[in-house]
């Protein structure tokens, strides 16, 4: 019995391990390939090691094994243009775009004495990062409001 996804593609944001990366094997089970991006380095102000490539690549092996197919991109949220890269190659490549899911986010204020730079980039990364990834969505995605 296909999935409730079956033939949708799924935009992923923080995708190469925890929430990010449960998304997209969750959605892959449910039938929709994957868009996946991470930033796969580290952002100064954030006290815990954040994704790296070999998370991204584990991602797309989890989502592969599921017979599903996956397009990786390193990418920052913070960077709309690397986001509009990643989303313009996985619709060359899987045909379309359908879900989004902008799930990157970081919690540098987590752990000792923060510096008030570390809201700044919390805020860069957790809600500029969401607007970047649905603004470099829209113009894919399909308009269920259109009357045929």
């Amino acid at each position: 019995m296909p999935g409730r996804l079956e033939g949708k593609v799924a935009f992923v944001t923080g995708a190469a391990r925890g929430q990010g990366r449960s998304h997209a094997v969750r959605l892959a089970q449910e039938g929709a390939d994957i868009v996946a991006v991470d930033i796969c380095a580290q952002i100064e102000s954030d006290p815990y090691p954040l994704a790296t490539e070999a998370g991204l690549a584990e991602t797309a092996v989890l989502v592969e094994k599921l017979d599903r197919r996956i397009v990786t991109r390193i990418a920052d949220v913070r960077e709309r243009r690397q986001l509009e890269e990643a989303v313009q190659a996985g619709v060359a490549e899987l045909g379309r775009l359908d879900v989004v899911v902008a799930n990157a986010g970081i919690l540098p204020m987590a752990m000792g004495d923060p510096d008030p730079m570390d809201f700044v980039d919390a805020t860069d990364v957790d809600l500029i990062g969401v607007m970047n990834a649905v603004a470099v969505s829209v113009p894919h995605l399909p308009d269920h409001n259109r009357s045929s």
